[in-house]
Formats: structure tokens, sequence, C-alpha cells
């Protein structure tokens, strides 16, 4: 199995291999489930998921890009919807299982196992990256201004997009775990304990903002809206643009 060098005590890597060798088909309902969207407070329907690829579209303006990235992509459920919409599909995750059935799904894609903090890619090589339902999953702040910096060295300069949805908002932190110690499913096995392996990280979204500032982007930071996700209330999305 693979280690998570950034941050070792952090055990979500070892749900993430599981949860690729349960995925035993390649449609999108699959792929969802294999994500961990299904059950408990991560659930959402497959209606919802499509509107969520279709605001990655828009926000990334996809159909006028020759290639997209999607940072801890999974098994490649969200870029599933966006076969068609015209771009090359690329995918980056620290899941080997996930990668492989991301390619099984998505044979048309680009997919590669690695780190967040260490984009294989060249600069410029994207026109739009996007990570969705991942920063909450990084050890640190250090770690995600790492992640964005690579996310921003491979888009084009002057005219690439960096999208980043499902962040979960400081401001709002006791509200959502409150809410996950509540709701979480216990079969999962894993314990929502704030200070455990399993922990989530919250963002205040002044990081973002400083970011954008730091590198000369322009923000747009908007309140997520999906009415199926249980989580939706506590998360927010980020876009950042050259202006």
């Amino acid at each position: 199995m693979m280690e998570n060098p950034s941050n070792p005590d952090n055990r979500w890597i070892d749900v993430w291999q599981r949860k690729g060798v349960e995925i035993t088909g390649v449609d999108l309902p699959d792929l969802i489930r294999g994500g961990g969207f299904d059950t408990g407070t991560g659930e959402i329907s497959l209606s919802d998921w499509l509107g969520v690829a279709r605001l990655i579209a828009d926000k990334i303006e996809a159909s006028a890009a020759a290639r997209v990235i999607e940072i801890g992509c999974g098994a490649g459920a969200m870029l599933y919807p966006l076969r068609d919409v015209g771009p090359e599909l690329y995918g980056l995750d620290y899941s080997q299982t996930l990668i492989e059935a991301a390619r099984r799904a998505l044979p048309q894609g680009h997919f590669h196992c690695g780190e967040a903090a260490a984009n294989p890619f060249e600069a410029g090589f994207f026109d739009a990256a996007f990570s969705h339902s991942v920063f909450f999953y990084f050890p640190n702040l250090e770690y995600a201004g790492q992640v964005l910096r690579e996310m921003l060295r491979v888009v084009r300069a002057g005219c690439g997009r960096i999208l980043i949805l499902d962040v979960p908002d400081a401001a709002k932190m006791e509200a959502c775990e409150s809410f996950r110690r509540r709701n979480a499913d216990p079969i999962k096995g894993y314990s929502t304990d704030p200070q455990g392996p399993f922990r989530h990280l919250y963002f205040p979204r002044s990081f973002f903002q400083e970011f954008a500032r730091i590198n000369g982007l322009g923000i747009d930071i908007f309140d997520q809206d999906i009415p199926g996700y249980p989580m939706s209330p506590f998360r927010f999305n980020v876009l950042f643009f050259y202006p």
C-alpha cells in the first residue's frame, strides 16, 4: 500500500485504497459510490452530481479548453460527465486503486498516481485545473498552499482558470463538526475526532483571498448550493482567474 509522505498520521489513503478495490463497474453511479458519495454525510444524488459537473464546465470554460486536469480525481466520477464537452481530460490522485478504476471508466483520459503537491506536468500545460471534495483531506494549510501553487504553475499564464469546490468553511467549523458527530455513518469505521487521523481541514476564506492577491489573480468565492448534499451548508467554492 502506498504511504502518504506529506502526512503519515493521516489514514484517509487507507479508506480510498479500499474504495478503489470495491469499484466493480464503470458507469457514473459506480464511480460516485466509489468516491464515498453514496451514504451518510457524503451522500449526493446523480442529478445533483451532474449539476455540479455543469457548474464546473461553465466556471472553467471547459468547452473552449484543450486540456483540463482534476487534482484528486479519485475514480474519475467528476471527469466522467465532462468526457464529451471537448477538452482532453487528465486526473491526478494518490490512490493507485482509484486511478486504475478511472482508467477503466475513461480509457480516453490520462491518469497519474501521485501527490497533489507534486504535480508531474510542465508549466502551462493546461487551460484549467479543478479540485472537488479534496482540500479537506489535506494535512494543513501549508500543504494546501503548495497544491494551489502547483495548480497555478500548470495552467496557462494569463488565461488559465483554477476552481476549488467543496471547501470546508472555517467560520462554520463548530456547527459542521457537530453535524458530523451526529450523522457520520458509524459503519465506515472511522472517527470524526478533529484531532484524529480522519479529521477534516477547514479554511478561512482569507486563505484563498491572500493567494489571489499574492499572485495577481481575480477571485470569486461563492457559497455551495447542492440541495441534497448534507455537507453543502458548511462548504464554499473558489474560482481563480486572470483579470
